[in-house]
């Protein structure tokens, strides 16, 4: 992952954690096999402050205002969304060797804390704790 598309990942999502933007909904670009739901092209996080779309442009993770256009699927009920559902983006940071940590809630609140990246040509999903 290059370090202007971490760098724009990290600004969109940042702007978030600095308006303490809770999470309302996710919503991901259908894809098939057992890592559907774990792996998606386009990846939407819906906060109480903005929308932002994930997707892989090449090999890097982008991030950037929704495309409307393109229909996806309610991913409340996937792993590991459903769990941070209502809760606040806390913290965003460059995660090596290519993604991005994202973590809700506060480190005393049970902090759930993901990896987002480029797996296999899609955005992938890693629970970290």
């Amino acid at each position: 992952m290059s370090d202007a598309s971490v760098s724009a990942a990290l600004s969109v999502l940042g702007k978030i954690v600095e308006a303490n933007g809770r999470l309302l909904r996710v919503a991901r670009a259908p894809r098939t096999g057992a890592a559907g739901a774990r792996l998606s092209t386009r990846v939407r996080l819906t906060f109480d402050v903005g929308a932002v779309d994930l997707w892989v442009e090449g090999d890097t993770l982008a991030a950037g205002e929704p495309d409307e256009a393109e229909a996806l699927l309610d991913a409340a009920e996937d792993e590991p969304w459903w769990t941070v559902l209502g809760h606040p983006l806390v913290r965003v940071a460059a995660h090596a060797p290519a993604g991005t940590l994202v973590q809700f809630r506060p480190d005393e609140a049970s902090p759930k804390i993901f990896v987002l990246g480029v797996e296999a040509g899609a955005v992938g999903v890693r629970t970290v704790v």
